[in-house]
């Protein structure tokens, strides 16, 4: 039956477009997998799991970025009144190794959306079943090897690096420790504040955008973190495995230099785990000595060292590696050098090794030297980077510096996460209220990530669209998810209804809050920094003569320089502006010869 735009002369109507079935198919699986992840996030809140969830709703379905704890029980995801929102921090309980199980299991794998897997699939030139076929007959640990270079595009990456968390006014909050921070307001050499630090673990996709999903997090401490990175790297191997089947290869986990190379490849020899780790300028690797049959001696025990200078001109062994790629579209020509089965000088007597039972062991790993033509901004390299691999297998370069590369995606994650849900932006007392609020904006991240796909593009009049075969930012998935939500439902129950308490009892007092002084922060100098604020001077300046203590009444010219020596010690140290004829100058001859004048000659 023709329409009546038809009998009508006009144009026929047009008929919607069949939808495929299997993207229909796709889009509910992925639908249905971010309602199973809310309800199983849901069964890890332990105690005020009603008030925690919809505190969660509320990070993600406020229309403004999170700055106050206050506001966020204004927004209709949360059914509460402000006092629930704090009671929900303050005794509510976090399953963390169930949350972190769940957060391991599920975003690893999603973190790669339909158009990193595209362009993944335009790189991956592997045809894995001769792949097999070709390592049947090879000795088990040489096709193992074989198979971990391979592994390439379909191996998990992981960044690991911490952020702090400021809190330098909250004087009653305790376990606070001097924290890096650039916006410094204690010391402006070290750029550090008052607070706590949080180290995460985030996985990476191999498309450079702004997610990145963060799986674990740990509150560390400087002196402690070695090992608390040895075992966050342990259990999220333990959870990757319990997670599902393999195949993917060893997972590659990279950091930065804040991180003892040496150290995390001792504490995680012979776990199944790659190791990329930025070294800092000047560490120094040495090969294997050589040897040869009759060699008379003590045998040697390090061969050429490999110095990490910032000037690739300096004098190095010939790597036994090398990479060249010209004109990159970033980076121009990069290149890249490779000092395999190297290993570090360590003592046992220091560091991690401290305390060693038994003989120290020999670190083995590659060495990396990459330098670029230029910067992405187009300004020349101040540093040449230094890289240190340690894992199963050898591992090809142009993967390894492409992955340090992919570690920055966690910077923006964390930029997002402080800026718009709020990371740092509670201002709870004790640590372990910040610890269930960190665990709320993770799981409000992950939700993100899921919702991508359904999230549609809505963007402000002065925004730009996402350049093709690139996703949407997390902000524009933030902004629409209210409207998600609505389909999705919630498995929290509906607030109670209630009534204020009795209060206070009359008469009672608590008292003062405890306060919780700032550890000092180790002494640079052990003669000078040990000192008191304002008496740097008073050492420098014990041998100089103090006039108050002559007998009878000063002169002027006296009077006048031991008032400007009281002056500067009170404030700085200038006590190199001072030298032994200046003092001269105002002292006077000797006291013997100045006995018989009259007072102020």
């Amino acid at each position: 039956m023709l329409s009546q735009d038809c009998l009508a002369g006009g144009s026929p109507a047009v008929m919607p477009a069949v939808p495929d079935p299997a993207q229909v198919t796709g889009a509910v699986d992925r639908y249905m997998a971010l309602r199973e992840f809310r309800a199983r996030l849901y069964g890890c809140l332990t105690a005020r799991a009603d008030a925690l969830f919809e505190l969660c709703d509320a990070i993600l379905c406020a229309d403004h970025a999170v700055t106050s704890l206050a506001e966020l029980s204004l927004v209709p995801a949360f059914r509460r009144g402000h006092g629930a929102l704090y009671d929900a921090l303050a005794a509510g309980q976090v399953d963390e190794e169930a949350l972190a199980a769940l957060l391991a299991g599920t975003l690893p794998q999603l973190v790669d959306g339909e158009e990193a897997m595209a362009w993944v699939e335009a790189h991956d030139r592997i045809d894995y079943g001769l792949l097999e076929q070709a390592l049947a007959g090879l000795p088990a640990a040489d096709a193992a090897q074989v198979r971990e270079a391979c592994a390439r595009w379909r191996r998990l990456r992981f960044a690991i690096d911490a952020t702090p968390y400021p809190r330098p006014d909250a004087e009653c909050s305790p376990e606070r420790g001097h924290v890096h921070h650039d916006a410094c307001r204690c010391d402006s050499t070290r750029k550090t504040i008052p607070g706590w630090e949080y180290q995460f673990a985030a996985a990476l996709g191999h498309l450079r955008t702004a997610w990145a999903a963060l799986v674990d997090a740990e509150r560390t401490t400087p002196a402690t973190r070695t090992r608390q990175t040895a075992r966050q790297v342990k259990n999220l191997l333990r959870r990757l495995h319990a997670a599902g089947p393999g195949g993917r290869g060893a997972p590659l986990v990279i950091m930065d230099a804040g991180y003892s190379a040496a150290a995390l490849t001792a504490a995680l020899a012979g776990q199944p785990v790659h190791l990329l780790i930025r070294l800092a300028s000047g560490s120094v690797f040495y090969a294997d000595p050589a040897t040869w049959p009759g060699k008379k001696g003590r045998p040697g025990k390090h061969g050429m060292p490999v110095t990490c200078h910032n000037d690739p001109g300096q004098a190095n062994p010939e790597p036994g590696e090398t990479l060249v790629l010209p004109d990159t579209p970033r980076y121009g020509t990069v290149r890249a050098g490779a000092w395999r089965e190297v290993h570090p000088l360590i003592h046992g007597d220091r560091g991690y090794f401290a305390g060693w039972d038994g003989e120290l062991p020999v670190l083995r790993g590659t060495v990396l030297r990459v330098t670029v033509e230029h910067l992405p901004d187009g300004r020349a390299p101040h540093k040449t980077m230094w890289l240190w691999h340690a894992g199963p297998a050898p591992l090809s370069l142009d993967e390894l510096w492409r992955a340090y590369l992919a570690r920055f995606d966690e910077e923006h994650a964390f930029k997002f996460a402080k800026t718009t849900l709020g990371l740092t932006a509670a201002r709870v007392r004790t640590p372990q209220q910040a610890d269930r609020w960190v665990r709320l904006v993770m799981a409000a991240f992950a939700q993100l990530l899921l919702a991508r796909p359904h999230a549609a593009g809505l963007r402000r009049p002065w925004e730009t669209r996402p350049p093709a075969g690139r996703p949407l930012p997390p902000g524009r998935v933030r902004r629409g998810f209210a409207n998600i939500r609505r389909h999705l439902g919630t498995p929290a129950h509906v607030a109670k209804p209630g009534r204020p308490g009795p209060g206070r009892p009359k008469g009672s007092a608590t008292g003062p809050a405890p306060r919780y002084p700032i550890p000092k922060k180790q002494a640079k100098n052990d003669e000078e920094d040990k000192q008191p604020a304002g008496q740097g001077l008073k050492p420098k300046l014990s041998a100089w003569p103090d006039f108050r203590r002559k007998e009878g009444p000063m002169s002027a010219e006296r009077q006048v320089m031991q008032d400007y020596i009281d002056a500067l010690v009170k404030r700085a140290d200038f006590s190199s502006y001072f030298t032994e004829d200046v003092v001269a100058t105002f002292e006077g001859p000797t006291s013997a010869a100045t006995a018989g004048r009259p007072p102020g000659s």
